[in-house]
């Protein structure tokens, strides 16, 4: 059981974009679960520079909409990663899968906002 944090916290991150965030050498689960915690607040940092810059270059209309979308969206991320997490709820593990999960939404939605960009 002890391998499977490990397992999926080193999924997330070679499927992730290059962090600067260094997980090796990773030996208890709270160093785990800090590195997923470090990994989701990089991918939030990008996500907010993204908006940022989408939100900067549509007219004030669009702007509204895009708000009102992202408000919902992180409503979304926030509830299906505490559905996914739930599965260990109580456990040790839960930050690691929850933190993962929203490093995993948060760089979608990156993706999404970038693709506006265009």
């Amino acid at each position: 059981m002890r391998l499977f944090p490990l397992t999926l916290l080193a999924l997330v991150w070679v499927s992730s974009p290059a962090y600067a965030v260094d997980c090796g050498d990773l030996v208890t689960q709270a160093q785990i679960n800090q590195c997923a915690f470090d990994m989701y607040d990089e991918a939030d940092l990008l996500l907010n520079q993204t908006y940022k810059q989408v939100m900067a270059k549509l007219e004030p209309s669009r702007q509204a909409a895009l708000k009102k979308a992202q408000r919902a969206w992180i409503k979304y991320r926030d509830s299906h990663c505490e559905s996914e997490a739930s599965v260990v709820e109580g456990g040790s593990m839960y930050p690691t899968l929850q933190y993962s999960c929203m490093t995993t939404e948060t760089e979608k939605r990156t993706e999404q906002l970038n693709s506006m960009r265009e």
